[in-house]
């Protein structure tokens, strides 16, 4: 069944495909080709009921071995043609209608779940973060003028970038939500003298963001706590969300957008950073799900806008960033393969292969199958800002 699927895509490359039997089928005529060997009867049946899991898992157990060409050309090869995959398939077709209707279940973030879904992948040894990172540890997209920007440069320039967006100024009041290890919060303090107050889930990310903010002298201007936004009671002038909206389920869009909403003083600005998916909604990746983000979904731009229509929020400013994402993961995988042998230590083999299907299959997904990333400005009020863009470049 996978093989008589296969025949009816369109491959910008050859796929050949070594089954359990030792034969070979292969798919297209084209450079590049790319070769697998899949190990037993079982993942073939698999693949064909599942592709969005099991390719991944199959992956991770040596159950798909790549013997010509490498992991990001077969990853890449068949993103290409995933969509059309589904199309022709429609028993997978069925599947992906029956995920969407059921993605507000796969994502039931109440206080108690959002936690123990933050440390399922934030919790990890920091090591491993420190690893592929930045310096900062921005872990995020960055922004790159042009392609030959180095990561720690892109991603100052994306702090900035969103620091322009927002406006911000001295003796403000500043939220981050979804702090992460607090360099937006502290790059934030150190340039424009605001007062900033960082939120998180994660332990390990509020243990270390409080420690860098008392290493840089920064005590009295930013704070970090270990805290759910839905908690948070005071006013702000400005608030940034940047990487934190993917975690927070569809079912609580309203509920975090009217929260962050209300917590705006009436000069007040919003800047929201987040994952988006360029078409149509669509469930988030089983693989994805299970082993890397428990709880997480990327929107689409409808969704969000839905809901602030609903709330009849100001929305400002709506800024595509399309493949900056991709440029992004491209400095993290090469940096996680230059770390191999640390990161197996660190795990074992199959968590580095986990991680390294991860990276790989998140840098398709900008550069072949549609994501993107949204920033959406918000304002309290209409007249908050300018009446042009020219004071973000400026």
């Amino acid at each position: 069944m996978l093989y008589n699927a296969l025949n009816k895509l369109n491959f910008e490359g050859t796929l050949q495909i070594v089954d359990s039997n030792n034969y070979k089928h292969e798919f297209g005529k084209t450079n590049p080709t790319i070769r697998i060997k899949l190990t037993n009867k079982s993942i073939e049946r698999k693949i064909f009921l599942n592709p969005g899991l099991y390719i991944g898992e199959a992956y991770m157990d040596k159950e798909l071995i790549v013997e010509k060409g490498s992991i990001e050309d077969f990853i890449d090869l068949v993103t290409k043609c995933y969509d059309e995959f589904v199309s022709n398939n429609n028993f997978y077709k069925y599947y992906e209608y029956l995920s969407s209707l059921f993605k507000p279940f796969h994502q039931i973030n109440r206080h108690v779940r959002s936690k123990k879904n933050v440390a399922h992948h934030y919790d990890i040894d920091e090591k491993l973060y420190k690893l592929f990172l930045d310096k900062d540890m921005q872990y995020s997209c960055a922004y790159f003028h042009n392609s030959n920007i180095s990561l720690d440069q892109a991603q100052k320039d994306k702090k900035q970038h969103i620091i322009n967006k927002l406006q911000i100024s001295q003796n403000m009041q500043v939220l981050d939500i979804g702090c992460g290890w607090g360099g937006m919060a502290i790059e934030i303090a150190k340039t424009t003298g605001a007062k900033v107050k960082g939120i998180t889930l994660s332990e390990n990310q509020f243990k270390t963001a409080s420690s860098r903010a008392q290493k840089e002298g920064l005590a009295d201007k930013v704070t970090f706590a270990l805290q759910d936004y839905r908690n948070e009671k005071e006013s702000y002038d400005r608030i940034v969300s940047i990487g934190m909206f993917e975690h927070v389920g569809v079912k609580y869009f309203k509920t975090y957008l009217k929260k962050a909403n209300d917590l705006l003083k009436d000069n007040g600005v919003f800047l929201l950073h987040t994952i988006g998916q360029r078409g149509n909604p669509t469930a988030t990746s089983p693989w994805i799900r299970k082993y890397i983000f428990p709880g997480g979904y990327i929107p689409s731009l409808s969704e969000i806008m839905k809901e602030t229509q609903k709330l009849n929020i100001n929305v400002t400013d709506i800024e595509v960033l399309r493949l900056h994402y991709a440029h992004t993961i491209s400095h993290w995988y090469k940096n996680v393969i230059e770390n191999k042998d640390k990161i197996i230590k660190m795990f074992d083999e199959k968590f580095f292969r986990m991680w390294e299907f991860y990276l790989l299959a998140s840098k398709y997904s900008f550069m072949n199958m549609g994501n993107v990333v949204f920033q959406i400005q918000i304002a309290k009020n209409i007249n908050n800002l300018p009446l042009t863009r020219n004071y973000i470049y400026n």
